[in-house]
């Protein structure tokens, strides 16, 4: 499993803050009974420029509608004017890092009413601004490199980490899980860009041309569930569009975007297997959680793979992911035990529900009620709280008591704790054999994320027993 599966794919979010003005010349025309009115002429886009001033983009084509929606890496953007066949939109060019961006300009559901084109935008700094290392530069030293001197006694950097993690242990996880990471992302590019040269070589031709060639057989359209989670994981940065505004461009980065990534990286595994073999065995850093019995849990102590799972029953990304637990009991068996330890940083609700879930617990009832508030729909109140408590066979009595008088609260704040002290921030977080894995995108089916974890986890156990023999 590359770590590129979970590199967030959004970029940065667009600043967009002055009013929408929307000006618009002519109308729709106008129905005759027994007369089929004429079809629309599609949206058609021709080329998006900055300004001179680096502050909006300019948008040519025709047919925009009345007040066209325009995202910009799917992030809904300000249309400062429209007129004609141009659109003029507020885009902080000049403060933007230099890529290839993905635009969609939408005036309804229908294909011919939505049309996207890849944009490049941001300025790449001159030579003279940024200063190049010289080639053999050591940025990083060894820990044995000297970081200072105290007399006649040397302090290396190894004894600074040293003290850095008996002083601070989750700053220091935090920061040795960056560097991995970055480390990661940076070797799972070279072995990709290797394996496909290689195949390349081989069939006698290039890497573009292998990629136009296999590429598009294993493409494959994501299903409307993935559509409907994405939409969920942007929140707030939809900026008020429904879904129904957002399906053309959502569609249109999944095609451009997540779809090719997907069917890259499946070609890339199928070399691993067929042709060139490749181990990445940069090794992560991993942490001893503290597991007990007052953690629910399912799959027994021995299992080799034991997945602790921080989890806000208030988090989409968490409830999305959490439905695919019995999926993975079923499918796993006794080589997974999935632990469950509540994060509750949404607010008042979630810390309530996570209080309720612990009530739950004491009765022996945590996984019913658990897999009740995942599948719920909408907000839980204390009604629906009680009434989900019923349905998973508590006693109700005892429950509205531990509910209402806070019982568990204790528990929840020593949670809280413990995710500190792991350096866990977010809800879903998942440490895997005490390595935290990065969060998926919302296009990745959570059935294939949790193979990829699993199974590279087994694949690692038994790399390391074989090197034992």
């Amino acid at each position: 499993m590359t770590l590129r599966w979970y590199a967030a794919r959004h970029r940065r979010a667009i600043a967009a803050t002055l009013v929408t003005v929307a000006l618009v010349v002519g109308g729709r025309p106008v129905r005759t009974a027994g007369v089929q009115p004429p079809e629309d002429p599609p949206l058609q886009l021709s080329s998006a420029v900055p300004d001179a001033d680096g502050q909006s983009l300019i948008i040519t084509g025709s047919n925009f509608g009345r007040r066209p929606l325009v995202t910009l890496e799917l992030l809904p953007v300000t249309v400062r004017y429209s007129l004609g066949a141009t659109l003029v939109v507020a885009v902080p060019v000049s403060q933007m890092p230099p890529g290839t961006y993905l635009l969609t300009v939408s005036r309804g559901a229908t294909p011919a009413e939505n049309a996207s084109l890849s944009v490049t935008l941001g300025s790449t700094p001159s030579p003279s601004a940024t200063t190049a290392p010289s080639a053999g530069t050591e940025l990083i030293p060894s820990g044995a490199a000297v970081a200072a001197t105290v007399g006649d006694r040397s302090i290396t950097l190894a004894d600074v980490d040293r003290e850095w993690q008996r002083t601070d242990p989750a700053g220091y996880l935090a920061a040795s899980r960056d560097l991995y990471s970055q480390r990661r992302r940076v070797v799972d590019q070279m072995v990709t860009d290797d394996l496909i040269a290689r195949e390349a070589a081989a069939r006698g031709t290039t890497s573009a041309a292998l990629l136009a060639e296999e590429i598009p057989k294993r493409t494959i359209t994501m299903p409307e569930t993935v559509v409907v989670a994405l939409y969920q994981s942007m929140s707030d940065r939809t900026r008020g569009a429904t879904l129904d505004q957002m399906r053309p461009a959502l569609r249109a980065w999944l095609e451009r975007h997540a779809e090719p990534e997907l069917a890259k990286m499946n070609y890339v595994e199928e070399l691993m297997k067929v042709s060139t073999r490749a181990e990445v065995l940069l090794e992560a850093p991993r942490v001893d959680v503290a597991l007990g019995d007052g953690d629910p849990a399912l799959g027994p102590p021995s299992a080799p793979v034991v997945i602790v799972a921080f989890g806000d029953f208030d988090s989409l990304d968490y409830t999305r992911l959490a439905g695919a637990f019995a999926w993975v009991r079923d499918t796993f068996g006794d080589r997974v035990r999935l632990v469950f330890k509540d994060l509750p940083t949404m607010g008042p609700e979630s810390v309530a529900i996570a209080e309720a879930a612990a009530c739950a617990h004491r009765q022996g009832k945590f996984w019913p009620f658990h897999d009740a508030v995942v599948k719920r729909f909408g907000p839980l109140d204390t009604a629906r709280l009680q009434q989900l408590a019923s349905d998973a066979g508590m006693v109700r009595q005892d429950f509205d008591r531990c509910v209402s008088d806070r019982v568990t609260a204790p528990t929840i704040v020593e949670a809280l704790r413990q995710a500190s002290r792991y350096a866990i921030v977010s809800s879903p977080s998942f440490l895997v054999n005490g390595r935290l894995v990065p969060s998926p995108p919302a296009f990745l089916p959570p059935n294939e994320f949790f193979t990829r974890i699993i199974e590279e986890e087994l694949k690692r156990q038994t790399r390391a027993a074989a090197g034992r023999r």
